[in-house]
This record gives C-alpha cells, structure tokens and sequence, in this order.
C-alpha cells in the first residue's frame, strides 16, 4: 500500500523491482490519483482509493506499507495514529518505509536544512512562480524528528526500526512488523 501516493510516483520505483507486485495507492486527492491512474492504466494489480488515509478504514492486510513526502503534513497525533493503523494493516514480517522530511534536532540543525532546501530550490530552474509556491508550502509543513519517529515505531511495536538514508531534512525510516 502507498499512502500519500499522489502520482504514483513510489509505487512505479515499486513496480520496477517487484513488477508483479498488487499496488493500493491511497490519496485525498482525485486529481493526483488521476494522474496516477494514467501512469499505471492497464495494470490490473493496481487499485485506488481516493479519501483521507487517516480515516480510511483498511479491511486488507498488506506485505509493505510505504509513503513518500506525505505524513510530514499530519500533527505529531496524527503521525503516530498513522503509524498504529499500519501496523494493524501489515501482515506478519511486513515492512514499513516512509521517505519524508523531518525536523532538525537542534535549532542549528534546522536552520541548515532550511538553507540547504533554499539553496537547492533556487538553484532548481524553476520559474519564479513555481519556487514561490514551493515557499508558501513548505509553510504547511509539520515536521517531526527523526529520533522522535523512530521512538513512535519501536512503542508501537516494530521491530528492526532504523533510518536507512539521511540528507539534511529528509530520511528514510523502516521499520518490521514481527
């Protein structure tokens, strides 16, 4: 399952490497699915579900659960509410993986990602328009630590829970449902 899939953007990563592979994609938002439904049209192993992630109720258990620059958006409650629910929706040995922004831990260290997410941006070719609606987003953005998040998966009962890939801001986090 992707949650926050958008495009589809992960689950065709997926796709390349596991291409038989049975792909729920959920998003909130139809024109993002649309997209997605585009991208994957004529693959019968994949189904969508447009609504809020974190009030779908998920009646189908799942080898892997993945998202990508999504649940950086919710509340800290809301993250570790998400979290619970995908634990409940793997299946046993199942995998979490949830590539996504996440806070600087000092203040230091999150005026570098910022800088480092400013520079990159500008630097990124794209119009004007395009790097300003970046900047009003990135004010929507409610980061948390990795540390923090780590912690959430390991309470709710992952085992194996690690950050596979960090880069200022964003990292990689896994975890295994045992």
């Amino acid at each position: 399952m992707d949650i926050g899939a958008g495009t589809g953007l992960m689950s065709s990563f997926l796709l390349e490497k596991y291409p038989e592979a049975t792909i729920t994609l959920i998003d909130i938002s139809e024109k993002m699915l649309e997209i997605a439904r585009k991208r994957f049209a004529g693959n019968e192993n994949i189904s969508f579900i447009t609504d809020d992630y974190i009030k779908h109720e998920f009646y189908e258990k799942f080898d892997m659960v993945v998202s990508a620059l999504s649940i950086h958006h919710l509340e800290d409650l809301d993250k570790k509410e998400l979290y619970k629910k995908c634990y409940s929706v793997l299946k046993s040995k199942g995998i979490i993986i949830n590539a996504d922004q996440v806070a600087g831990e000092t203040e230091y260290l999150a005026n570098q990602n910022i800088k480092k997410w400013k520079e990159s941006i500008e630097r990124s070719g794209l119009e004007k328009e395009e790097i300003s609606s970046a900047y009003e987003r990135m004010k929507l953005d409610k980061e948390a630590e990795l540390r923090e998040q780590l912690i959430w998966l390991r309470d709710l009962g992952f085992s194996d829970v690690s950050c596979r890939y960090k880069y200022f801001n964003f990292a990689v986090m896994f975890g295994r449902k045992t």
